[in-house]
């Protein structure tokens, strides 16, 4: 027994400093495709994407962006999710925002905010796509115009996630040339989608989602939140994702990803991946399936994010995500389990209940190491210096919320998310 516990120290450790080289890799890796973007970002705007990218591009070099959002009570963050995307320059845009049967002021405030907008500049949104259209507004310069459009979501069939029937519904309404969906918690700076353009075409890639910076006032949002860094920097080889073509080596973030429009097709859309919850990792995976290249990379100085509004929420949020990924992929949910459990859990009780002074030092470097990758992520990624200080705590809460969620989802038990079913049975 006390041989199995060394081992498991020893474990630890190896685990913590793995995981701080892997970040470091993918932190590196990060900064040089931020750092070609910056500099694709100055080309004139009759830029063109790389010959690998080139399939879809449209013979003036200025491709049209479809962005489009999916939103369900979400009264809250559709006020500035929408200014943000209807201030966007450089690019020409068309915004597709869909109210998913909200029980509160969603579609309300969404409406006023694209009237204001066609007041001060007015324009006829296209129709012909069988959806529901609230207005259409040209922004700035013609060869930059936005147009706003606001979609009324379809009720949803049987076979299919809430989330996923929405974004199929706001593609089939999409005209562009590249799609970039959007959580409607998120807020773009004014040059957001010309830079989420040149980070793809900086990393050759045809699916491209990016990592935000994440805010909130919330205590889950400065403390709990922050980890994602942790878990898809060091965890995952974000270099390798672009370079190794099997389908298990695929990651994504589903709050901003962008994919050309011919590779959506070719994966099948949202309809390839219609009942699944973890929505991004399924479509990347259904990417690399069909040829596509993908890549996640930083968005953090253009991407904003607010998850969160109190633990209630995040408890929810992410049990849902776990419940499906231990019906979809128990063995890898049973992986992150453990490594939860070696990397923030035992060390700092076996710092105090080890019985010889090798291992409590054993468990002082496995606390030092994940710390140390932990500190630099949130410099990095502009968070809190806070979010160090309660990491224990906030490790431990993911890891209850991980073995909940995860458990419900072997059982069948049912969990709603905004009042629909998310597995099991519909909820009562």
């Amino acid at each position: 027994m006390a041989s199995v516990s060394f081992a498991l120290d020893v474990t630890a450790v190896i685990l913590g400093v793995v995981a701080g080289l892997c970040a470091w890799r993918s932190s590196a890796w990060l900064a040089r495709n931020a750092a070609q973007a910056d500099a694709d970002a100055s080309v004139p705007p009759g830029w063109t994407i790389a010959p690998v990218l080139a399939e879809s591009q449209p013979a003036d070099g200025r491709p049209l962006v479809s962005l489009l959002v999916p939103a369900r009570d979400e009264e809250r963050n559709v006020g500035s999710c929408l200014e943000g995307l209807l201030a966007q320059r450089g690019v020409r845009c068309e915004v597709l925002l869909l109210d998913d049967g909200s029980r509160d002021a969603t579609a309300t405030i969404a409406g006023r905010l694209i009237e204001a907008h066609v007041a001060r500049g007015g324009a006829a949104a296209p129709g012909g796509d069988g959806v529901a259209t609230a207005a259409a507004l040209p922004v700035g310069a013609p060869e930059h115009r936005v147009e706003a459009r606001l979609l009324g979501g379809g009720p949803l069939p049987d076979g299919w996630g809430g989330k996923c029937f929405a974004c199929q519904q706001l593609a089939d309404a999409a005209r562009g040339d590249w799609l970039l969906f959007l959580d409607a918690d998120t807020r773009l700076a004014p040059d957001a989608v010309m830079r989420a353009l040149t980070s793809a075409r900086a990393a050759q890639v045809g699916f491209a989602s990016f990592l935000p910076c994440y805010v909130g006032d919330g205590w889950p949002n400065r403390l709990v939140v922050p980890w994602l860094y942790y878990f898809l920097t060091a965890l995952v080889p974000l270099p390798e994702v672009v370079r190794v073509a099997h389908p298990r080596l695929s990651v994504a973030n589903g709050q901003a990803l962008l994919i050309r429009r011919d590779a959506y097709d070719r994966l099948g859309g949202h309809a390839a991946v219609r009942d699944h919850i973890v929505e991004d990792v399924s479509l990347a995976i259904a990417a690399k399936t069909a040829g596509i290249r993908i890549a996640l990379l930083d968005g953090h100085r253009w991407l904003a994010c607010a998850m969160y509004e109190g633990g209630r929420q995040m408890v929810a949020g992410f049990a849902k995500s776990f419940h499906s990924a231990a019906r979809r992929y128990p063995l890898q949910w049973g992986a992150l389990l453990t490594l939860l459990a070696l990397i923030g859990f035992r060390p700092w009780v076996r710092l105090v209940t080890a019985p010889s002074a090798l291992e409590r030092t054993l468990a002082l470097v496995a606390i030092v190491a994940v710390g140390a990758t932990y500190a630099g992520l949130l410099g990095r990624f502009r968070q809190a210096r806070t979010a160090l200080v309660a990491w224990p705590l906030a490790l431990c809460s993911l890891l209850a919320v991980a073995l909940g969620g995860g458990v419900s989802g072997l059982l069948g038990r049912e969990l709603a998310w905004r009042g629909r079913p998310v597995g099991g049975r519909a909820p009562s």
